[in-house]
């Protein structure tokens, strides 16, 4: 009795279903394209992290490193850890795994270049080994050896094979790489080993940390144990880079909740004033159909039958416009500062997708709302009495 007659109501009053479903497809397209943007400005933060091997770099900004005048050098303002302090960052809670690093800036005839010498089987190693697209990866007991960044290759003319000089020395190219997705922070133009970068660097420790942590949310307690080990290590995560360009996400997650909850107030006072309208003007309907012997319970059931599918049909081309936005929108994009060059940024983009989840869980939200108005508002109606719909009118 009741589906014949709901698509029959929706039908015949055009105006009236078109405005809900476009009612209803509005409040969608806020709530999904809105978090779609924001999810991928968070994620975008943190996409450096995810192909580095680790989830937060240290280094140390103090101590006399940088100051000498030999070809080779530690970059300015970066001073040295040693295995003490290695070992005692390794020992603190949450942390998983530190990978060392020896970062290192050539300067010579040829022109500039940024070194990194690194444990080829350090989790560090380990990904940027993963980027190789030509040759091979450098080995912990290679000599005078080089991988370099594909993109400094060709701009120098060399390819596996050819020569690079380090600090007078030959070193032999046996691989390029391609930089890994948003990993261009942490990017240096020649890969060596740890062992070869403290030699031509006549430098015992390290300039730059990699540490892997068992969960972000404890990123927090592992800085502050980090500030007990020395005062002067910075570290540089997902969150840190967010605090540099505003603090967006960090206000996002503080305020996802009470966001989604004023959007889902305001839809919920729309949708009700729409279809209480729509109630006003078919007055004379329910009326009648209580004259033919329909049932408070019959009218509850159909009104809100009428509702949830405006709804549901409100949602399906809320949810394909808002399609439509995120693929013309395409990605977003931040500024990240460099870590191998300190005045230097590098962008960092987020392609948009989106999540089924996400537009999953806000289905569930607006046909709760909806379910809700439509109850409210068919229980009111139903039990008017036939001649109070009739005298209204």
């Amino acid at each position: 009795m009741y589906i014949p007659y709901v698509f029959k109501e929706l039908s015949r009053r055009r105006a009236r279903t078109t405005t809900a479903v476009l009612t209803v497809a509005v409040v969608v397209v806020m709530l999904v394209v809105s978090t779609t943007v924001i999810d991928a400005y968070s994620s975008a933060m943190y996409l450096p992290f995810k192909n580095t091997g680790s989830d937060i770099i240290l280094q140390k900004g103090t101590g006399a490193a940088g100051t000498n005048e030999t070809p080779i050098r530690v970059p300015f303002g970066k001073a040295i850890f040693n295995d003490s302090e290695v070992s005692s960052i390794s020992s603190l809670q949450h942390v998983q795994d530190v990978s060392k690093s020896l970062i290192l800036w050539s300067f010579n005839k040829t022109g500039f270049v940024s070194m990194e010498g690194l444990e080829p089987q350090s989790p560090r190693g380990e990904t940027v080994g993963s980027w190789v697209n030509a040759g091979r990866f450098i080995a912990a007991n290679d000599s005078r050896s080089v991988v370099l960044e594909s993109h400094f290759a060709k701009f120098n003319n060399l390819k596996v094979g050819s020569n690079l000089t380090l600090n007078g020395e030959p070193f032999t190219v046996i691989g390029t790489i391609k930089v890994g997705e948003g990993s261009q922070v942490t990017a240096s133009n020649a890969y060596i080993p740890l062992s070869e970068a403290q030699r031509i660097g006549n430098v015992s420790g390290y300039d730059q940390l990699y540490v892997k942590i068992d969960s972000l949310a404890n990123e927090g307690t592992v800085k502050t144990g980090l500030s007990g080990v020395d005062a002067a290590i910075i570290s540089i995560s997902g969150s840190s880079i967010g605090a540099s360009i505003g603090n967006l996400a960090n206000i996002y997650d503080e305020f996802r909740l009470l966001g989604i909850g004023m959007l889902l107030l305001i839809a919920l006072l729309i949708v009700f004033k729409v279809n209480a309208m729509g109630l006003i003007e078919r007055r004379r309907d329910i009326a009648l159909l209580q004259s033919v012997g329909w049932t408070q319970r019959d009218i509850t059931t159909q009104i809100a039958a009428e509702i949830m599918v405006q709804t549901v049909l409100g949602f399906i081309v809320g949810a394909a416009i808002s399609a439509g936005i995120v693929t013309a929108l395409g990605s977003v994009s931040i500024q990240a500062p460099s870590l191998g060059l300190e005045s230097s940024t590098t962008t960092i983009t987020m392609p948009l997708t989106l999540s089924a989840v996400t537009v999953g869980s806000y289905f569930i939200l607006v046909c709760a709302v909806s379910l809700l108005v439509s109850y409210l508002l068919a229980r009111r109606a139903a039990k008017i009495k036939p001649s109070e719909n009739l005298r209204s009118l």
